[in-house]
């Protein structure tokens, strides 16, 4: 081991950040206070784990008065592993840079040659975990970085730091297994071994653990990532996670020969751009698959600087994010402010891979947004949630995904939150398609069916299905989404013989509800969206909601309920105040109007244009084929009639 070269390596890397310059940064950021807060909290040995990307938040202050590092708080074995990956090093850090006191390395000094001192050996236990492993080796050393160039390391300890790191590897590598490859904790490792071997020096080319890692990186990355650039673990945070990670390995491959096949840094671009995409018009993300809500700005920053992007600049931020400065220096922080912004074109993503379709009407922040789920279970991490849609209306969430709150397997909401009673699908005689039996196992999981997606300037129509057994349901959803801020959900429900039947909408905890059926008013904040239901009697429950890991709360549910007789068809439909709904009629020449269960027509009138919805729930084999509505003849199963001016135009969706 070059100690000599090793160190001259993290000057030069620690100098070309200029941390003066951050520092006095950091000193005008609005983070200032919340991280000396936190810092002083560490010192103390108070730890409270709330960065957005805190894979499993904890807020509440838990003190440690000597360092135990299997200890468990909340009854959460999450709180353990969040504390043995380090990653509040860097609050330390920061601290350190905008007070200019040096307590706080002292602090961050401390830490790292009391987990050494309490790990001479690396055998398994609740602080040794492999995932957290694969995250403590880089803040380990990216913390030996910073206190080296503060000539706060002796080279005796140095050593203790960088033996500790090759003893951490070399179990790493010892103890992966063949799931890993396929997850996001192998990905993860591989990323952290990479970047640990390239900072402590070594060659590829004779370092086995090394050129074992670059290796089974690209096989993760081919098999993990779609080409649609979406984490197959059907998981926005998670798919976050790995980004984060593989962004580091980027990064450092500026300052180190990182032999890395070009096709990665494709994958890695790709999944910035599908984030753009899963991004709501607040600029946070959907709780999809245990996500959090949280604002996915200083990614986009991130991804934007590294791939020279204006498109995911424009998805960012201009304020000072203290990590992007700590992490990139001022280097990183002066490219950010050169490259343009320039808004998305593409406002459809329609994941062919992850069966995720994300359509709004603009990149604004106050536009409309819609996330319609449909793709196969992914891992641990995938919830019961086919055909399950999310809507943004005006920028605003009003039809959510209630998240996860906990991993706890002793704690019902884990599980209750991972069924299809947790999100907006149908369940026959309350015996789910999909049923999660613990934390992480499913008992039995549905069969989604293949998805059609037809986008056009004025409409989206989205259409999926899927089988489920015991009984044998077919449930079909079909959607018409305006940009106007206007949708229709038809549900085509399919069962031999007499069935209860119930069918969910969650709401966001922050929307309230008025009015009464068939016509509801949805109010979040000063934002409106109106609701009709038609088919089985609605009533308005509560359940529960997790917008944040260990954080529940309440929210209003939509709960449909009756008995179908061998079949069913249910609209939802919903628009915004600035529109009034009126029901349309499909005309079959020689027979008249079409019954409610050969077709749904809804028109939206605002002013003097209107929009009309047409959605045919079965094939027309009886009779002229030709049909008219609103006086236009027509042959489609989903079409959109626009009116304006006394004029009008047909679009053909399916």
């Amino acid at each position: 081991m070059q100690i000599e070269e090793i160190r001259k390596q993290w000057r030069q890397i620690m100098t070309a950040k200029e941390l003066k310059q951050v520092s006095e940064l950091l000193r005008q950021s609005s983070e200032r206070d919340i991280l000396m807060q936190r810092g002083k909290e560490l010192c103390a040995h108070t730890f409270v784990f709330d960065h957005p990307w805190d894979m499993e938040r904890c807020l509440t202050p838990h003190t440690l008065e000597t360092m135990k590092w299997n200890q468990v708080f909340n009854e959460d074995e999450e709180w353990t592993f969040m504390l043995n990956r380090m990653d509040y090093w860097s609050v330390l850090a920061k601290a350190a840079l905008i007070s200019q006191d040096t307590r706080y390395l002292d602090q961050a000094k401390d830490f790292l040659l009391d987990w050494i001192a309490q790990h001479p050996q690396m055998e398994y236990s609740l602080s040794t975990r492999t995932l957290d492993t694969g995250i403590r080796i880089v803040n380990m050393l990216e913390c030996a970085m910073l206190l080296e160039v503060s000539e706060k390391l002796t080279e005796e300890e140095l050593r203790q730091i960088l033996n500790s790191v090759d003893q951490q590897m070399t179990y790493l590598k010892a103890n992966y297994i063949e799931k890993y490859t396929l997850s996001n904790w192998g990905s993860i490792q591989t990323c952290g071994v990479i970047v640990s071997c390239a900072v402590m020096g070594k060659n590829p080319e004779n370092d086995e653990i090394y050129r074992w890692a670059l290796k089974e990186l690209e096989t993760q990355m081919q098999i993990q990532i779609g080409a649609d650039g979406m984490l197959w673990e059907q998981s926005t945070m998670y798919h976050v996670e790995v980004l984060n990670n593989l962004l580091r390995v980027l990064e450092y491959a500026r300052f180190y020969p990182i032999p890395l096949a070009s096709r990665i840094q494709d994958k890695v671009h790709a999944m910035a751009r599908a984030l753009m995409h899963m991004m709501m018009p607040d600029h946070q993300i959907e709780t999809f698959g245990d996500s959090d809500r949280v604002n996915a700005e200083d990614v986009m920053n991130r991804c934007a600087v590294l791939f020279d992007d204006p498109q995911l600049h424009a998805m960012g931020s201009d304020v000072c994010d203290s990590d992007l400065l700590v992490n990139g220096g001022m280097p990183v922080w002066r490219k950010l402010q050169t490259i343009p912004k320039q808004l998305p074109k593409t406002l459809l993503y329609a994941g062919e891979d992850c069966g995720i379709t994300v359509r709004r009407s603009d990149f604004g922040q106050q536009a409309e947004w819609m996330m319609v789920l449909n793709g196969e279970l992914g891992s641990g991490h995938g919830h019961s949630d086919n055909l399950h849609y999310s809507l943004v209306h005006r920028g605003v969430p009003f039809v959510i995904d209630p998240g996860r709150f906990t991993y706890r397997e002793d704690h019902p909401v884990r599980v209750e939150l991972k069924g299809m009673s947790a999100h907006n699908t149908v369940v026959l005689d309350d015996q789910p398609g999909s049923i999660p039996d613990s934390s992480w196992t499913y008992q039995k999981f549905l069969r989604p069916l293949a998805t059609v997606v037809r986008d056009t300037p004025q409409a989206l129509y989205w259409e999926g299905g899927v089988l489920t057994q015991q009984p044998q349901m077919t449930h079909i959803r079909k959607i018409i989404m305006l940009p106007q801020g206007c949708w229709l959900i038809c549900d085509e429900i399919f069962c031999e013989g007499e069935h209860n039947v119930v069918s969910r909408i969650h709401l966001d905890p922050q929307t309230e509800v008025h009015g009464r059926q068939p016509d509801w008013q949805l109010k979040h904040g000063n934002v409106q969206l109106n609701y009709r239901h038609k088919g089985l009697p609605l009533s308005v429950k509560t359940g529960p909601c997790s917008l944040r890991y260990n954080e529940l709360l309440e929210h209003a549910v939509f709960v449909s309920e009756g008995v179908l007789h061998g079949q069913l068809f249910q609209d939802e439909v919903f628009y915004g105040d600035d529109f009034r709904l009126e029901q349309a009629e499909v005309v079959q020449p020689g027979r008249g109007k079409l019954p409610e269960e050969e077709v749904s027509a809804w028109r939206f009138v605002r002013g003097e244009e209107s929009f009309t919805c047409v959605i045919f729930h079965q094939q027309i084999y009886r009779g002229k084929k030709i049909l008219y509505c609103e006086d236009l003849p027509l042959h489609n199963q989903a079409c959109l009639i626009i009116q304006r001016a006394g004029l009008k135009k047909l679009i053909r969706l399916k």
